[in-house]
């Protein structure tokens, strides 16, 4: 059997967006005025409550700020890349076995994936909730596949940037970058330039000939 994991900011939807309005809404208050996405990106790596958690100790509001803000305004800000949902579908009619591991928080995940119909394709989720270490960190990548019961020389990881590629590396499993918004993926072992080259990559090939993929 073989498995196919992904990340998901950046690589399956397009969030960021969402996540700078949202978090501004829940921090500013506490930074005294509103961050852009470059002024955040140092702060990006655990999960949206726990940097909440570490910027803004002791307001136990600010996590509502964050959700209310990240819910109303998913529609307008979100979206998923071009060509993701009919990849996910194509690979899943293949008998491929489908994970996500996210550094984002589950609440925001779940949110995400119910709200662009695609939570269906997935056997196993991990969050930056989940575990005690980040991306690149492999633990939850080797969870997920534990989940599905696949062995790492049998799956993938797709995201896209350098942390998911570590993380790859690490938990021994295919390093692709997710390379349609960010470009070149750095230690990636191949980065697709759009979510269906996913379906003709010669690692994914070899596979299915070898019965590595259901039919």
């Amino acid at each position: 059997m073989t498995a196919v994991l992904f990340d998901l900011d950046g690589t399956l939807t397009d969030t960021l967006p969402l996540v700078v309005t949202a978090l501004n809404a829940a921090l500013a208050p506490h930074w005294g005025a509103p961050k852009d996405l470059e002024a955040m990106r140092p702060l990006f790596g655990p999960s949206e409550e726990r940097l909440i958690a570490r910027e803004a100790p002791g307001d136990p509001d600010a996590v509502d700020r964050f959700y209310a803000e990240y819910r109303r305004e998913h529609a307008r800000l979100a979206r998923p890349f071009a060509g993701v949902t009919e990849m996910l579908h194509a690979l899943a009619a293949r008998g491929v076995r489908l994970g996500l591991v996210t550094n984002k928080g589950r609440r925001s995940s779940v949110m995400t994936l119910h709200e662009f119909g695609i939570a269906k394709y997935f056997g196993a989720v991990v969050t930056g909730d989940d575990v005690a270490h980040p991306k690149p960190d492999p633990t939850g990548i080797l969870e997920v596949l534990g989940n599905l019961g696949v062995q790492p020389g049998q799956a993938a990881y797709v995201g896209d940037s350098r942390s998911d590629m570590q993380a790859a590396h690490a938990a021994g499993v295919r390093a692709i970058g997710a390379g349609w918004q960010a470009g070149d993926i750095p230690l990636a072992d191949v980065t697709l330039r759009a979510p269906e080259e996913l379906l003709f990559d010669p690692w994914l090939q070899e596979n299915a000939q070898d019965g590595g993929m259901s039919r």
